[in-house]
């Protein structure tokens, strides 16, 4: 390997090493990531309210995530099928038009009135069913346009900025709109700001870069590792969860998503305590976040600071989970919550970093068929927690079960990290492979 793989490439220099071609599809890719997550963080916001005002329980928003956790399971050969034969862009076209058509329905059900809880918790299902196709194919074309870790950091990296931006408006502004123009022109607001979306992926998508429906038959693009697609079901589980080959990354990376979203199903009575004229705490402290997010993305998507993150990601994880455990403790206090979050924002790239470790450890596995299966892993670990979580909370305080998950899944993850670099070798953050 030359001199050339061993130096630190600024991000100017790793935007340049993506094809010109690549380059508009990494843009297209990118402004559909905003439009798409700004308007789910929203209707996530809109959901956890209803489930709070219909029921009158804390329980109700861990509920709405356990609703959404077994498509996942359920789908996990039509997943993986499917982004095997089907182009990723058209999968993940076809995915925010079923969300579509779910926001659509809900939207109806709040204007005509008596809207049930049963019918917020079938709506998410449905919701997570279209979007257990989105993440895989997703994460399959992140892969197919990067050739090693710098390149797929440096994506997941702009992909979270671009994400967390669409956190800042979907938050910062479903917190107003829910207290404002009411809970219909919301959800109107969603399904039209998908429609949008659906409409700009078709023309840069079919019109403007001529995707094929159907996968080419040409061999796919390979790496130092080994051949990005594998053979069989059978292999992808093995490979993917066997505790002697990457079973501790991808425990790792189940653990702290795992915290993530179980600690997010108790972030809004948390920070509100189920009062809807709160909501704009959780929307404030959630679009801080954000922001703080989105500089720390930025940060470390490249040039030596983006190589230091990747040679200390486990204590970047565990400093990160540090702070959000004294986040619960000071939930009570609005001003220092908002501010200790904004921390946990700047602590995030961490995050990025993991997942971008992991899913370069699973290229030999497939990146679309390694989140399917993870995904068929994480459904129902999420319907459990998410279970276990809303018992909990039926005896014990919102705060003292999240410090639970935070201080059992959240430094957990860090832990299982150290102890996967220990025992397989950290690969040196200086090395990518060749392109």
């Amino acid at each position: 390997m030359g001199q050339a793989s061993v130096q630190t490439r600024t991000r100017s220099e790793i935007w340049q090493g993506f094809g010109a071609v690549e380059r508009r599809e990494v843009g297209t890719v990118i402004v559909s990531t905003f439009q798409s997550q700004s308007t789910s963080a929203l209707l996530l916001l809109l959901l956890s309210l209803l489930a709070l005002r219909v029921t009158g329980s804390a329980a109700s928003a861990p509920l709405v995530v356990a609703a959404g956790a077994l498509p996942a399971l359920l789908l996990v050969r039509a997943v993986r099928i499917v982004n095997q034969l089907v182009d990723h862009r058209w999968v993940m076209l076809s995915s925010d038009a079923g969300a579509f058509a779910v926001t659509v329905t809900l939207w109806l059900l709040v204007r005509a009135g008596g809207l049930q809880a049963w019918q917020i918790y079938v709506g998410m299902f449905l919701f997570a069913g279209f979007g257990a196709f989105y993440l895989p194919a997703m994460r399959g074309w992140v892969a197919g346009q990067t050739t090693g870790l710098e390149q797929l950091t440096w994506l997941n990296a702009m992909l979270a900025v671009a994400a967390q931006a669409s956190v800042v408006i979907g938050w910062a502004l479903g917190g107003v709109l829910a207290s404002s123009i009411g809970f219909p022109a919301s959800l109107g607001l969603c399904a039209l700001s998908y429609l949008i979306g659906l409409v700009l992926q078709l023309v840069v998508f079919v019109v403007i870069n001529r995707a094929p429906f159907r996968k080419s038959a040409v061999a796919w693009r390979t790496v130092a590792a080994g051949p990005v697609e594998p053979e069989g079901t059978a292999g992808v589980w093995r490979e993917v969860f066997s505790p002697r080959r990457l079973g501790l990354f991808t425990a790792s990376l189940l653990l702290m998503e795992l915290s993530h979203i179980l600690g997010f199903s108790m972030f809004v009575p948390l920070l509100t305590g189920g009062a809807a004229d709160k909501s704009w705490i959780a929307g404030t402290a959630n679009a801080c976040f954000a922001l703080a997010a989105m500089i720390s993305g930025v940060l470390v998507s490249g040039g030596t600071l983006g190589r230091w993150t990747r040679s200390w990601v486990p204590h970047i994880v565990l400093a990160g989970f540090c702070v959000q455990t004294v986040f619960g403790l000071n939930a009570a206090h609005p001003v220092r919550a908002i501010c200790l979050y904004t921390v946990v924002g700047l602590l995030s790239g961490g995050d990025a970093a993991l997942q971008s470790e992991v899913q370069d450890r699973w290229r030999p596995a497939g990146s679309a068929q390694a989140f399917a299966v993870f995904g068929a892993v994480q459904g129902p670990s999420q319907l459990v927690g998410s279970l276990l979580v809303a018992g909990l909370l039926t005896c014990l305080s919102v705060g003292t079960v999240y410090l639970g998950i935070i201080m059992t899944l959240g430094l957990g993850s860090g832990l299982v990290l150290v102890l996967a670099r220990t025992r397989a070798g950290v690969r040196s953050p200086h090395v990518e492979a060749p392109v």
